[in-house]
């Protein structure tokens, strides 16, 4: 399954010839057992890659979020997230030391490697090519994906330049943290799944609202967390201080209640379109409304371990006490209160 967030800043909608690179990898032990797919253990199993015009800041601001992610929710096994810069030869580099590491590992061959890794569906020159162009055309931009892997034993997780943690074009690094956070909680949801028909797991994860909308959700509150707490820096590195929770979350409201007026659901079942930004600002609040109701934890230590058990629809029935269908309803009961009673929902840390 292969989950991704695009990030148009200040809206979040939410990713050859070569000289095949020696680097080491970690042994390959077991990470295919059918009771422990990913090799989840107990400790950080997060490595971070990043392209040579790619700054130290960067790296360090990707390697912290993910720690507090593992520390806040538990390792989701090994994982490797892999960050573009803008230079296309730096983006070439990072795509052979990518290849090499799947060649070490007898995950693919040099050759099937490369002519995926090109440019075909998330390869890292698109990476690469979005972030030239947010910093040519002073557009904010940023994607990023969870890519797959589970048929090698890993999470696979990719992204163009981080702009806050980079510095540029005035974008809070705080965004990205979440960003980060968000692509993790993917990696969090597959680990529970140890199937790797690729059908089978995107039916187990859920409609496209439930994926989406509990990243928007565990991203949001884990990192107002982590920043009360000290478990996770601010960067305070925008012209304009980083938005409240209960700010971000009427500001996702407010999109919500313009599109709901030209949309068919409030919580999409599948992408596609511009309805599917509900999947993301409408499905963050449903889970955080299930949250409010069933504990913080309930997704992490209630549904994701009993789903592949149950099946999506069942589980979700013995979880929250109704089918999905009677939450659909109760949902669009809450979203039709004034904004002053929807916001008492949110958690205060």
């Amino acid at each position: 399954m292969k989950s991704k967030v695009l990030i148009l800043f200040l809206v979040i909608a939410c990713g050859v010839a070569f000289a095949l690179v020696r680097i080491s990898t970690p042994p390959r032990t077991s990470i295919l057992s059918t009771t422990n797919l990913f090799g989840v253990t107990q400790e950080n199993q997060t490595e971070v890659f990043v392209a040579s015009d790619v700054s130290q800041a960067v790296e360090q601001g990707m390697k912290e979020t993910l720690a507090a992610a593992v520390k806040s929710w538990g390792s989701s096994g090994h994982l490797e997230f892999w960050v573009l810069g803008t230079d296309r030869a730096a983006a070439i580099e990072l795509t052979a030391k990518f290849c090499a590491r799947r060649v070490a590992r007898g995950d693919m061959t040099e050759r099937a490697c490369l002519e995926d890794s090109e440019n075909k569906d998330h390869g890292f020159l698109m990476y690469q090519a979005v972030g030239a162009e947010a910093l040519s055309s002073g557009q904010p931009q940023m994607d990023a994906a969870n890519n797959g892997g589970a048929e090698w034993g890993i999470h696979t997780l990719a992204s163009s330049l981080p702009l806050g943690f980079s510095g540029s074009l005035g974008i809070a690094g705080e965004g990205d943290q979440i960003t980060i956070l968000h692509e993790y909680w993917h990696s969090v949801q597959r680990s529970f799944l140890q199937t790797q028909d690729q059908s089978r797991s995107q039916e187990l994860m859920g409609p496209t609202w439930f994926v989406e909308g509990s990243a928007v959700a565990m991203a949001e509150i884990t990192a107002t967390k982590l920043w009360a707490s000290g478990g996770l820096p601010k960067w305070n590195n925008s012209p304009q201080p980083w938005p409240t929770l209960e700010e971000r979350m009427t500001n996702k409201m407010k999109i919500v209640q313009q599109l709901r007026k030209k949309c068919p659901s409030l919580l999409p079942k599948s992408y596609g379109g511009e309805c599917t930004q509900l999947a993301y600002e409408s499905g963050g609040w449903a889970i955080l409304y299930l949250m409010h109701k069933f504990g913080e934890d309930v997704l992490r230590k209630t549904f994701h371990p009993n789903v592949e058990r149950l099946g999506w629809e069942e589980c979700f029935r013995k979880t929250f006490g109704q089918s999905s269908a009677e939450f659909s309803l109760e949902f669009e009961k809450f979203m039709d209160l004034p904004l002053s009673q929807q916001i008492k929902i949110l958690p205060k840390y």
